[in-house]
């Protein structure tokens, strides 16, 4: 039970930081974007990556850095250009995905949507026709990452291998747990307060404050 624990809390401390992928659940889960499928893509790739850690592939991804070399310029194309679309809808006054509506009071007379008695603020998403293109962007973020094979290969994998041969795979499974406890947390928890969170003030605000987050990642990647 204690390896068990000390692979959920590695495994937890290294995705409860918010980072492209936290930061792309949050995203999807404010426009309500087949968050579900991107929540699954992102724990089952969790589940690949820690896997292959404990098997010692790790090993391998540390003797070829050119690897990551490859991986650390591909992860900032891409990232800069998802630091570009939190910044454009920060600076727009309405989310091109948000529409925003606003309903009475159940016993107030109706009036026009602009109306000062409007109560309560609504989010209505048009989101992507299918959920392939919302878990492609969740799978670039998560595979062109270096630092997702650093920390979960080379630095989860190696420390996984100190139990032992049986312990490992207990020291991955609680590593695995967290995955499967803190996608869904932030996912599902950021759909369900949309209607706070969506708000035009508040979603600019989140847009902004990602969009640093994601110039500082770039930066920090670019420059590593």
């Amino acid at each position: 039970m204690s390896i068990l624990v000390a692979g959920f809390a590695l495994g937890l401390s290294l995705i409860i930081a918010i980072g492209p992928q936290n930061a792309y659940i949050i995203k999807m889960g404010i426009k309500r974007n087949h968050i579900g499928a991107i929540v699954l893509a992102c724990a089952l790739s969790d589940v690949i990556l820690i896997l292959a850690g404990t098997v010692g592939v790790g090993y391998l991804v540390d003797r070829h850095p050119m690897v990551l070399t490859v991986l650390k310029y591909a992860g900032v194309i891409y990232l800069a250009y998802f630091t570009y679309l939190c910044f454009r809808d920060a600076f727009k006054p309405q989310g091109d995905t948000l529409v925003i509506e606003h309903t009475e009071p159940s016993d107030a007379p109706s009036t026009s949507p602009n109306s000062s008695s409007a109560v309560q603020t609504l989010v209505r998403t048009a989101p992507a026709a299918t959920w392939v293109k919302p878990v492609l962007g969740a799978m670039a973020l998560t595979w062109l990452n270096p630092a997702a094979y650093v920390d979960t290969l080379v630095m989860l994998g190696g420390i996984a291998n100190q139990y032992g041969e049986q312990g490992r795979w207990v020291f991955a499974a609680g590593s695995i747990c967290a995955s499967f406890c803190w996608f869904p947390l932030v996912g599902f928890g950021s759909q369900r307060f949309a209607h706070v969170l969506a708000r035009p003030n508040v979603w600019r605000g989140i847009n902004f404050a990602i969009g640093c987050v994601m110039t500082g990642l770039t930066l920090k990647l670019l420059l590593h």
